[in-house]
């Protein structure tokens, strides 16, 4: 699937409806409901959805719309023309919280459901598969249940995970909704991008699928699409991806998973609440985790710094981790 979009820098974040300031009067309160009974209610809602509703693609051009004349419309849960496949995942939401002007940790939403995300694949595609930190580009189209257009971009944007405190590090980029995120990893990057000498650029056979996301996923009690406790269908394609180094200290975040489990936050090996992947001295012993793998070599009679690659930084003489991860080594 070939698509035209130009790429422009991306230089403004998205402005939350939340900045909208509205009179007390004009404020509606939202009871908070307990996560796994909403998600009882989602799960149904999305598969009636599925079993009511058909797919026409033409081309890039996708309609959704409920099933009028079952003789001549197929529902997306029994037509053949894309696979339509199933992940069970759960909610990996952090959240930065400042602890004085130049420190921070990150909460975790709490929510243990275990979620069924419902995705449609229109084209698996041909690169790469990011990971939830990675940053992605992606251009996309956001329907409710009741097929109404909430959000589209087609010219693509900059994505990121997790979200960076302001004034602390460059905000590289907005972060979106958890389902949105997880569902980037289901599919692969395009094989080619070709800039087109009218500014345009075409991307060849890019990753698009549709996911069926439950609100625990997406805006759960927030007004976003309309109606708090709505489910959010995202028709998704994956341009591009970067991998990221988030706290910039010379590891690349996707090293910094120290027991191999796909969870970056449950790896902090300082214990004071920032994962490794964002903190910059990760043994907490007064010396930056960049400074600790940086070593020096002559080159044509000059001292140059280099840094180490993640598989040779050594170990301090009769430590068993790398330098970097040892308080007593530096």
């Amino acid at each position: 699937m070939n698509r035209f979009f130009k790429l422009f820098a991306i230089i403004a974040l998205a402005v939350s409806a939340a900045n909208c300031k509205k009179s007390d009067d004009d404020v509606a309160i939202v009871p908070i409901r307990d996560r796994a009974e909403v998600y009882s209610e989602d799960k149904v809602k999305i598969e009636e959805y599925l079993k009511n509703n058909y797919i026409k693609v033409v081309g890039d051009d996708i309609t959704l719309d409920s099933i009028t004349d079952k003789n001549t419309q197929v529902s997306i849960w029994d037509q053949k023309q894309f696979e339509l496949k199933s992940v069970k995942i759960k909610n990996e939401n952090w959240s930065p919280i400042l602890v004085n002007n130049t420190t921070f940790k990150y909460a975790k939403l709490i929510d243990d459901v275990e979620y069924t995300l419902y995705y449609l694949v229109l084209n698996e595609g041909g690169g790469e598969s990011p990971i939830t930190i990675d940053s992605t580009y992606t251009s996309y189209k956001g329907y409710t249940l009741k097929n109404k257009v909430f959000d589209v971009n087609h010219s693509g944007i900059w994505s990121t995970f997790p979200a960076v405190p302001q004034g602390l590090m460059p905000a590289v980029a907005p972060t979106f909704i958890s389902g949105f995120r997880q569902a980037t990893t289901l599919m692969k990057t395009a094989t080619n991008i070709i800039q087109n000498p009218d500014g345009t650029f075409t991307y060849e056979n890019a990753g698009r699928i549709i996911a069926f996301i439950p609100s625990g996923l997406a805006y759960f009690s927030g007004t976003n699409i309309g109606e708090a406790y709505s489910c959010a269908i995202f028709d998704i394609t994956l341009v591009s991806k970067q991998s990221r180094d988030h706290d910039r200290d010379g590891i690349p975040s996707i090293h910094e998973d120290l027991n191999g489990n796909g969870d970056y936050f449950d790896d902090d090996t300082d214990g004071d609440g920032v994962p490794n992947f964002m903190d910059v001295d990760d043994d907490a012993d007064g010396h930056l985790t960049r400074d600790e793998i940086t070593y020096e070599v002559i080159e044509n009679g000059v001292t140059v710094k280099k840094l180490y690659e993640f598989s040779a930084i050594p170990s301090c003489p009769g430590g068993s981790v790398k330098k970097h991860l040892d308080n007593t080594c530096h």
